[in-house]
């Protein structure tokens, strides 16, 4: 393990690799700062950018906006109480009122401070638990990696936002999208509707531009001819005291625990972890009346815990193949577009682009800490300007991301359908992420499942013939019966309260 670390680090450290790295993390900690924009949507409009790159390269500087993003969003929470990214929510609590104090540099400092340390700790258990679960996961059978993609989709609907069953439609319209086109083991032409162009599939680039592209944009077209107001003038980060920083050990303790073991569910990613570790500190706090008034501990916690989830979500991405947020099923879509097997094999085969991810992670933790103190006024002017200049700027470098993946204008007709629909979808309380991820996992599935049924001579015990398939099982049918209970019993409290 530590050689492979220091030879991704050396991977790193190339020129090149590094300057892409640190653009991405500045580009990530702009688009977090502007309400509306959003890391998954930075990494589409970088699709394009990185398909003429090579595979570690194109996904440093994705992991690099995906950093940069987490800390970003705390500055429009802070100044402006609008949050840059979902996630970033729970800072504006407390953040918002220690501004109105005239705190505002001392806010961002506990912001910067934690955002560095959720992402080391989280960096930490990341690289010890990878290379254990890769490990183990090398072990794995068809059977096996057929059922642990099964339990990523079941815990993905179950721990999205909403109900499961709306998760589940979502995974199954995705299964739908991706059994598309002409089935690699019969050659049998499934859904394509007579049309040529469907032959190979929906294009997997235009899929997520469309879903986590044009989605997004049509949704914030009423922010376009918004500007902020912020709440104070002065803008300079002010870092807290070693000291003081030490003394609030339950805080970034906690956001820090919580970012990587939430970050690690499939689904649930940093909005989850943010609150729930806000909540924890809160209730355990000794003056909890002060959380909402401008308490730095309520930055603290969610801060820690917001970035704290980027190595949680590598380690099921990068071990099992199944992404944690919605940021890392494109970075998962990323690694099939440059030709890289995603999953149990991927520690075998790209062994070389998983250290230089980690050790990647890292380094765009330190930059995002410089960047965030030297530029803060740079990103504080572009949260003043009209949107209108952006979501342009947005929808085209998407458009080109769909048209370069194939160098014609069908992906682009299929993206903007797709975007419509993902926005439909959207409204509706059906998360677009797991659309995607059923696109992603269900060729996986399938092609797995084929394989062991043929291997078994068509005996379907063959998925129960082992105790580790046995557990998968059974915790597949206790997320799906423990969801229905849940739903019973939100289905009586609504029939009492009518």
């Amino acid at each position: 393990m530590f050689e492979g670390l220091i030879g991704g680090f050396a991977n790193c450290l190339e020129p090149m690799n590094f300057v892409l790295l640190f653009l991405g993390t500045f580009l990530g900690l702009l688009v977090g700062a502007l309400p509306g924009l959003s890391s998954p949507m930075a990494i589409i409009i970088l699709l394009p950018v990185t398909y003429s790159l090579e595979p570690l390269p194109a996904l440093l500087t994705m992991i690099g906006v995906y950093v940069g993003t987490k800390l970003g969003g705390s500055f429009a929470a802070i100044l402006l109480r609008t949050p840059g990214t979902p996630a970033s929510a729970c800072t504006a609590l407390d953040g918002f009122p220690m501004a109105e104090k005239g705190q505002s540099g001392l806010a961002l400092g506990y912001a910067t401070y934690s955002s560095f340390f959720g992402g080391v700790t989280s960096w930490i258990i990341a690289v010890t638990c990878i290379p254990i679960i890769s490990g183990i996961a090398l072990k794995s059978s068809n059977a096996d990696i057929a059922l642990i993609a099964i339990m990523g989709l079941v815990m993905v609907s179950a721990f999205t936002r909403g109900s499961m069953l709306k998760g589940f439609i979502g995974v199954c319209i995705g299964l739908l999208i991706g059994s598309m086109g002409m089935d690699k083991t019969d050659a049998i032409e499934r859904f394509t509707f007579g049309s040529l162009d469907l032959l190979t599939g929906v294009p997997f680039a235009a899929a997520l531009v469309g879903l986590f592209g044009f989605s997004v944009v049509i949704a914030d077209l009423s922010l376009m001819k918004s500007s902020s107001e912020l709440v104070t003038t002065k803008f300079k980060i002010q870092l807290p005291s070693t000291f003081d920083f030490l003394k609030r050990w339950r805080a970034w303790s906690i956001g820090g625990i919580y970012g990587a073991i939430v970050g690690a569910v499939p689904g649930v990613g940093a909005d989850g972890a943010t609150w729930l570790s806000y909540g924890t500190v809160k209730n355990n706090s000794k003056n909890p009346e002060n959380f909402g008034k401008g308490e730095p501990d309520g930055v603290v916690a969610p801060e820690t815990a917001n970035n704290g989830t980027t190595g949680g979500t590598m380690v099921p991405m990068l071990t099992l193949g199944i992404p944690g947020d919605a940021s890392t099923a494109i970075m998962l879509g990323a690694l099939y577009l440059h030709g890289l097997q995603p999953g149990v094999t991927l520690m075998k085969t790209g062994a070389d682009v998983v250290y230089g991810m980690l050790a990647g992670l890292l380094l765009a933790g330190i930059m995002m800490f410089g960047i965030a103190l030297g530029a803060i006024r740079f990103f504080v002017y572009v949260l003043r300007q009209h949107r209108s200049i952006l979501f342009p700027f947005v929808m085209v470098f998407a458009t080109l991301g769909a048209f370069a993946s194939y160098n014609e204008f069908f992906p682009v007709y299929v993206a903007i359908l797709l975007g419509v629909f993902g926005f439909i979808m959207e409204e509706r309380g059906f998360p677009v992420v797991t659309i995607v991820l059923g696109v992603i996992l269900g060729p996986i599935i399938e092609y797995n499942t084929r394989v062991a049924l043929q291997v078994a001579n068509a005996d379907w015990t063959t998925f129960i013939d082992t105790w580790p398939r046995i557990i998968i099982i059974g915790i597949i049918v206790f997320l799906v019966f423990n969801e229905i209970k849940q739903g019973l019993k939100r289905q009586k409290l609504s029939k009492k309260n009518i």
